[in-house]
């Protein structure tokens, strides 16, 4: 048996990176797919920013700093070494951005998604989750996320084999990238 297919699935926060990883792998049910996110490889404590717009001091959850790479490089390579596994994702917005993870996908994903849809997007989830109010997130998103993300993941955009339209991807963009995997395996 070979590696696994390895998908890289980036884009900046609410681009669609998350819920296009889960109708993957359920397009995938019928082979072994394992699926490793960024966010739970943040470090503690964050680095800090300081925003260019407002002068504050914020959390830097979106600047490639916030990424326990080591640990996250060592998780992707135990998960590409096992032969047990047909495709591993990788999903997050820093999968595109170190050259050491590039060097292991196979098929490099970017979700691409106008900023204010992005910035509604994230006020919806983080308030859903008890994040904050709008105000509160829509303030860390213009004053903190927006400038890391542009400085940053924007450009990752580059290194993509696809860009998908993370507001209309269901269709095409969905079969696109799953005959691509069903065709290498």
């Amino acid at each position: 048996m070979s590696k696994p297919y390895v998908v890289a699935i980036a884009g900046c926060s609410g681009s669609g990176k998350s819920t296009f990883t889960n109708l993957l792998k359920e397009d995938l049910k019928d082979l072994k797919v394992e699926v490793l996110g960024t966010d739970k490889f943040f470090n503690r404590p964050l680095p800090k920013m300081i925003s260019p717009l407002s002068g504050l001091e914020y959390d830097d959850y979106n600047c490639p700093e916030s990424l326990n790479f080591p640990a996250y490089l060592e998780a992707v390579k135990e998960l590409v070494s096992r032969e047990d596994l047909d495709v591993v994702i990788l999903e997050g917005l820093t999968v595109l951005y170190f050259p050491e993870l590039r060097e292991l996908e196979d098929l490099k994903i970017y979700m691409d998604l106008d900023p204010e849809i992005r910035m509604y997007r994230r006020i919806v989830r983080n308030m859903a989750a008890g994040r904050g109010s709008m105000e509160e997130i829509a303030d860390f998103y213009l004053n903190s996320a927006k400038y890391s993300e542009t400085k940053y993941f924007l450009p990752t955009k580059l290194q993509a084999d696809i860009v998908l339209n993370g507001h209309n991807y269901q269709e095409k963009g969905r079969k696109l990238v799953l005959n691509a995997i069903r065709e290498r395996l």
